[in-house]
């Protein structure tokens, strides 16, 4: 092909360019299979559309340790069951992103100096990239969620600091978005686990690597 072409299923967010190789050909036909009725577009490199791909999106062949590679997604992919659900929380989350860079590239955000100190302390607690497959059992789900309930804990507390208003509205808009500690009972999600993790935990996930994207690009220190 004369031009990069992707073709992006946007009701399981996940993404396949398209190749001409024996891999790019089968993962083609397993992409046809899977996606025939979803809603499935064509993107170019620098077609508009290319901005409704957000960090969320799976793309296979990518060097994300949670992605795919070609041989895997036109194979048995095993963690294809948990990353081709539906993932409510993250797409909410991903919309107050997409928002928040909308703003800052349009020079609408205003920082202010608490800002970065605050996203630093942050970060710490926002690394998650588990890969779909990830084998799980009862312990690995309740370290995970312990991990995920540190991290809302410590969106909550950054909202009762100085920050600036942009800033502020962000984190309490993810949080609305994001669910509580009651949403995420140790049992159920355990109940709801194995040999993957639970889909609502690793939804969660997902969405907390979309706020760690915003962070660590736009506004801590670093």
């Amino acid at each position: 092909m004369a031009e990069l072409v992707d073709v992006a299923c946007h009701t399981c967010r996940i993404v396949l360019p398209l190749l001409d190789s024996p891999d790019g050909r089968e993962a083609w036909w397993k992409f046809l299979d899977e996606h025939a009725y979803h809603q499935v577009e064509l993107l170019w490199e620098h077609s508009a559309s290319q901005e409704r791909i957000d960090i969320d999106y799976i793309e296979v062949g990518s060097d994300i340790r949670s992605d795919p590679s070609f041989a895997e997604y036109a194979g048995e992919w095993s963690g294809r069951s948990l990353a081709l659900r539906p993932r409510p929380i993250a797409r909410a989350v991903a919309e107050i992103v997409r928002r928040a860079f909308d703003a800052m590239d349009a020079h609408e955000w205003q920082a202010a100096p608490a800002d970065a100190a605050a996203a630093e302390r942050i970060m710490p607690y926002l690394d998650f990239a588990p890969p779909p497959g990830e084998l799980v059992d009862d312990a690995v789900v309740l370290a995970r969620l312990a991990a995920v309930e540190a991290a809302l804990e410590q969106l909550r507390r950054a909202t009762t600091e100085p920050l600036g208003d942009h800033f502020g509205t962000f984190l309490s808009d993810v949080l609305r978005a994001l669910p509580t500690a009651a949403d995420l009972p140790p049992d159920e999600l355990c109940a709801e686990s194995g040999p993957l993790a639970s889909p609502r935990l690793w939804d969660t996930e997902r969405a907390l690597r979309l706020i760690q994207h915003l962070v660590t690009s736009r506004i801590s220190l670093r």
